[in-house]
């Protein structure tokens, strides 16, 4: 009788772990460290490997034709980002900016989601994503 009981809160604990694991993984904040999103979907190793990986994304996706959108793309410019709100606005506001951003999220070693989430609104600039 006694080894049930323990069986018993033996599942319990189980139970609520896996529980507790699962809230963690659907938590507000993006992350890179889950398989749900692609935070290396594009090829940043030189602006060349970029536009190829871009356009690789977009036909994959069915979406338009990047090639108004990679025509424009800045290649050096001084760049001083705080968080993920600042790339994003700095895409939305400048899509071009998208290369050297990338470029300086990787030499300041900030997080690869600030660029994720300016990816996205450089997806949204040429393209209708209202999905």
């Amino acid at each position: 009788m006694l080894s049930l009981y323990k069986l018993k809160n033996k599942l319990i604990f189980v139970f609520l772990a896996i529980l507790l694991s699962s809230c963690s993984v659907i938590s507000e904040e993006l992350s890179c460290n889950f398989s749900e999103i692609d935070c290396y979907r594009f090829n940043y190793s030189s602006i060349d490997n970029f536009k190829d990986s871009v356009t690789e994304h977009a036909s994959q996706w069915s979406l338009q034709d990047p090639s108004s959108a990679l025509s424009s793309l800045t290649i050096s410019k001084e760049l001083s980002i705080n968080s993920s709100k600042d790339s994003e606005l700095l895409i939305e506001t400048n899509p071009e900016d998208i290369y050297v951003l990338a470029k300086y999220i990787t030499e300041n070693q900030k997080p690869r989601e600030w660029l994720f989430v300016a990816e996205q609104a450089f997806l949204r600039s040429w393209n209708n994503l209202n999905r």
